[in-house]
């Protein structure tokens, strides 16, 4: 018997089908800095919660001090993730250049961007223009610091990154626009990217007989992935029943809880994760340690969707049930 065998690979989103919880390879992803301690008493809260205090001694225009975010772009670069023709990602960063405080030339700040909360001292120069210009540097101890080049005017900052070290992208740039960030449990997703988690796939195999003896086999890989459910619950500002969780996709779970920590601003180190999150205009990564943010409803709605995330299936049946 002759075989034709065709690979198809598709990150499949897959919608509106309830199936029972069941999977053996349990494994829940937990970052750094959100983790959430049981029965440890947690003060009453504001949901007026702002960024960190920023200082200013003396300076021109203090309205250069605070967050500056946007794209830390390849420069120069080409490098690509593809996962498929309609997924991929340009390893494109957002970041957050926080100026916290500034006495006359000097300055003192820090950024966040992949995970990482890094600090930075230089110095700043005003030009004839009125352009602020800036030479910072991080301190050079991780492997990921380096030196930034940029200058603010008519609200925008523009520059450049280097690193120090050897590491697979080693200049961006960046063009960045000043914001505030607040804490709000009511905000919700837009729907600006798909979440696929390209580290996780199963591949399936249908055969069909053309004619007789002569058989094609097509192979399809399915990524793991959430569904639409993702933009209708909010577990800041709701109490979340087990009804509401018990039957849901695991990469619902996984994103409606990891919802809770990009409002608190965290920096998210998981790539799959990072891309998703980056994609939503109202988020500006603040923090890579968020522990001791979450409200007690919060809490709460995280150790139910631990629950059930751990167990939940990561793939629907091939062609559904339910």
């Amino acid at each position: 018997m002759r075989k034709s065998i065709f690979t198809l690979i598709v990150g499949l989103i897959v919608i509106g089908c309830n199936t029972e919880i069941k999977n053996s390879d349990a494994t829940v992803l937990v970052e750094e800095g959100t983790e959430v301690e049981a029965n440890v008493p947690v003060p009453e809260q504001n949901n007026e919660k702002v960024s960190k205090p920023i200082e200013v001694d003396s300076m021109s225009d203090n309205s250069v001090l605070g967050y500056w975010v946007g794209y830390f772009e390849q420069d120069g670069g080409d490098e690509m993730l593809v996962v498929d023709d309609g997924y991929y990602w340009n390893k494109n960063n957002k970041i957050n250049i926080s100026i916290d405080k500034i006495t006359d030339s000097l300055v003192v700040g820090h950024s966040v961007v992949a995970g990482n909360d890094r600090p930075f001292k230089g110095t700043i120069k005003e030009s004839q223009d009125g352009t602020l210009n800036f030479v910072v540097r991080e301190p050079g101890d991780d492997k990921y610091d380096g030196e930034f080049r940029f200058s603010i005017a008519d609200n925008e900052m523009v520059g450049k990154w280097t690193a120090y070290g050897d590491i697979n992208i080693k200049n961006r740039k960046y063009t960045l626009e000043k914001k505030v960030y607040h804490y709000d449990p009511d905000i919700m997703l837009d729907r600006s990217k798909a979440y696929v988690d390209w580290t996780k796939a199963i591949e399936h195999e249908e055969e069909w007989e053309i004619e007789e003896g002569e058989v094609e086999k097509w192979i399809s890989k399915e990524f793991a992935s959430a569904t639409d459910q993702i933009y209708h619950i909010n577990a800041s500002n709701t109490p979340l029943a087990k009804s509401q969780v018990e039957n849901l996709k695991k990469g619902d779970l996984t994103i409606i809880r990891n919802t809770i920590y990009a409002r608190h601003g965290y920096s998210f180190k998981n790539q799959p994760l990072r891309v998703f999150f980056d994609a939503q205009d109202w988020y500006i990564p603040v923090h890579n340690n968020i522990k001791d943010e979450f409200t007690d409803l919060e809490k709460q709605n995280i150790e139910l969707l631990l629950k059930y995330e751990k167990n939940a299936l990561e793939y629907y049946d091939r062609f559904g049930r339910g």
